[in-house]
């Protein structure tokens, strides 16, 4: 039993060490671990790292359940993505392309770090359902895809939408 938990404690520390050594992650870091772990790295231990939630409860994780995880560290990601789905009328189907157009050309105006080469910049039918048709829009942005700056872009997206539907 003293054998075992040898072992634990020696793949624990082996694990500190090898976390603190890379640079997957640092304490501040906002992470998405492959478990569905979501949070800010507090303090990154030879034994456990601490993880806030985004709800504030502080999540302690050993590290050997961190190790081999797959690992989103979003704070290193310098662009980000809104994706949103509006519906419309059948009666006004017709009407969509120019609508969609015209909500483009709102989204180019209103965003600045709008991404429109090497990334998708589309807004397009992409579903027909019993009673709306579905549309999709799907922008890019460079910047980060947290923080006040990637929320309050979001919001110009959706009011640039708004616009453009309404003028079309």
């Amino acid at each position: 039993m003293i054998s075992f938990a040898s072992q634990e404690l020696a793949k624990g520390v082996a694990n500190g060490i090898e976390m603190a050594a890379s640079d997957r992650f640092f304490e501040g870091d906002n992470v998405h671990f492959g478990d569905g772990t979501q949070g800010y790295i507090v303090k990154l231990g030879f034994l456990r790292t601490k993880v806030r939630k985004y709800d504030g409860a502080v999540l302690d994780v050993p590290n050997t359940q961190l190790g081999g995880q797959r690992l989103i560290n979003v704070s290193k990601t310098k662009t980000c993505q809104v994706l949103t789905k509006i519906r419309f009328s059948y009666d006004d189907i017709q009407r969509i392309p120019d609508a969609l157009e015209i909500c483009k050309d709102e989204i180019k105006k209103a965003c600045p770090k709008l991404i429109i080469d090497g990334k998708p910049f589309r807004a397009m039918i992409s579903s027909f359902e019993t009673q709306f048709v579905e549309v999709t829009f799907n922008t890019n942005f460079s910047l980060p895809p947290t923080g006040e700056g990637f929320w309050a872009n979001r919001q110009e997206v959706f009011l640039a939408i708004d616009r453009g539907v309404k003028k079309a």
